[in-house]
């Protein structure tokens, strides 16, 4: 297990990089869909790559995240040296790993869609084709668990059962997580630390 320091010229070269293995795969998203806050960061950079999808945000959190950019943790981390930083990245991640064996991680929230964006997934993504359903790209900058994309994809399935739903994520970090992605640059552990990260610093 390592951790990758992402600048802004690094992450948008990522985000390009995931775009061709999606492309590569074969998949074309009628819409691209970010879960914020890091995964919107990454889906918009990436939407670049695809211009004619259609785009939107999600939100779904831990019960934790609220606080977790706040207060004396927030100010020790940005001061830390980064070898340190580094090192406790590694550890949190190792116990979040055993904390989740067991347990189905927690996530707060509701996907609901703009009214334009459900309609769209309510119609084939190819008119003169009805049979073909609507291709769905759901993308996060990580998977841990991968509770987030889990509940993501569930109730994006619940709601629109007929959609192809594909997930892509700059890094997995833990060998089987709950909902694993389909298209990734990392899937051996590696660590990411993005320009939005509570110890990012160039």
């Amino acid at each position: 297990m390592h951790v990758v320091t992402l600048t802004p010229t690094l992450l948008a070269k990522a985000c390009s990089q995931l775009s061709q293995r999606v492309k590569a795969g074969g998949f074309a998203p009628l819409l691209i869909i970010g879960i914020q806050h890091g995964g919107a960061e990454v889906a918009k950079l990436m939407k670049e790559d695809f211009l004619e999808a259609a785009y939107c945000e999600v939100r779904l959190s831990r019960p934790d995240t609220p606080q977790k950019s706040q207060g004396w943790k927030h100010r020790l981390l940005h001061n830390m040296h980064i070898w340190l930083c580094n090192v406790l990245r590694i550890v949190e991640s190792r116990v979040n790993e055993w904390r989740s064996k067991g347990n189905e991680p927690v996530r707060i929230g509701e996907i609901r869609l703009p009214e334009d964006i459900a309609a769209l997934l309510s119609t084939p993504s190819n008119p003169s084709n009805p049979s073909t359903p609507p291709s769905v790209l759901l993308v996060d900058d990580a998977i841990d668990t991968g509770a987030t994309i889990h509940q993501a994809r569930q109730q994006l399935l619940e709601q629109f059962p007929d959609i192809i739903l594909r997930v892509a994520v700059i890094t997995v970090t833990t060998p089987h997580p709950i909902c694993d992605a389909d298209f990734f640059l990392y899937h051996n552990r590696t660590l990411c630390r993005f320009p939005w990260s509570n110890d990012y610093r160039e």
